[in-house]
């Protein structure tokens, strides 16, 4: 009787010592609630260990791919008033001349929007250019030379999400871009909304003298644009469309339709013709797979004193530009 008491106590000595020990040294456990517990708690504390080391390379990685791959496209396409320096403004100082076709270019693979622009006697004058890249955006003109005359760019940080369009137009040049800054903003509650067959859209562009190149804020002054100068109206009608495709088989038969417009600038005063425009469409050759192209005729009156033959030619290829994104 005295041995199985003495093995009763010696056993229960034992159970009271492990269980002490266990209330010590915790992490000895190794049971599958303990493991859970510890996951749960390093995920707490943040991320580890080789799976996460490998995504955050990978996101590392992209972010430095974007930017290296913005920076390599962009990078011939910016203002540079040193580029400028010493070289006579093209037509007079209006940068373009007053009558000109704008003619759609594409290619196969292509980063940015380009609009070639020929004079009336089919010289080549220069292009446009269009860069939307996440939120770097760059609309400007190059002449044959590969120099940019000037630039468009969203009115404010936040004009970039807004259903209507806010840009400033600055030449690039010391001379101009100190001196006439323009302001193009939309008009949106007097467009049509729903239109399918007809449509319009209208702008008005104002104009501010500046001593400094403009740099983007978060919003537009609350007077943009200032001292409108001239009202900008767009008309359209539902046109048929024809196209090919060299990389693949055409939908609809190559059949499409696309609004072709006509455009008026007009002297917010007076309401006198500036300028006038007009869309119409061909099918590109091989090189353009085949594809839409849109050709524009410009030609400005003797009344547009106040706005520059570049500042109207912008105007014209707007919708050009648009339709890439749409």
């Amino acid at each position: 009787g005295r041995l199985a008491n003495t093995q009763r106590r010696g056993i229960s000595g034992a159970a009271e010592c492990a269980r002490a020990m266990a209330m010590q040294e915790p992490l000895l456990s190794t049971g599958p609630s303990r493991r859970a517990s510890n996951r749960a708690a390093a995920r707490q504390r943040g991320c580890f260990g080789p799976r996460c080391a490998a995504v955050t390379g990978i996101a590392a990685a992209f972010v430095l791919f974007a930017a290296g791959f913005v920076l390599g496209v962009t990078r011939n396409y910016y203002c540079s008033a040193s580029a400028l320096e010493g070289v006579e403004v093209p037509y007079g100082g209006e940068i373009i001349p007053a009558k000109v076709t704008l003619v759609e270019r594409k290619h196969f693979f292509q980063f940015s929007k380009l609009v070639d622009v020929y004079d009336e006697d089919g010289e080549y004058v220069g292009y446009f250019y269009d860069i939307n890249l996440f939120f770097v955006m760059r609309f400007g003109f190059s002449d044959g030379a590969g120099r940019v005359w000037f630039e468009a760019r969203y009115a404010s940080f936040l004009s970039r999400f807004k259903p209507i369009l806010e840009y400033n137009l600055q030449r690039c040049d010391a001379d101009g871009r100190t001196s006439e800054l323009f302001e193009l903003k939309e008009d949106w509650w007097a467009e049509s909304w729903f239109c399918i067959y007809h449509c319009n859209r209208f702008f008005d562009l104002g104009k501010r003298e500046t001593t400094r190149h403009i740099r983007e804020g978060l919003l537009p002054p609350s007077d943009f644009p200032h001292n409108a100068l001239a009202r900008v109206v767009f008309d359209s009608r539902l046109t048929p469309t024809f196209r090919g495709k060299l990389t693949g088989t055409v939908e609809r038969g190559g059949v499409g339709f696309r609004h072709s417009w006509w455009m008026q600038v007009l002297d917010s005063s007076t309401h006198k013709p500036l300028a006038m425009a007009k869309q119409r469409f061909v099918t590109g050759d091989s090189n353009a797979d085949f594809d839409v192209l849109s050709r524009w005729n410009l030609t400005m009156t003797s009344e547009k004193v106040a706005l520059p033959n570049w500042v109207i030619s912008f105007l014209s290829v707007m919708d050009d530009i648009e339709e890439a994104y749409a």
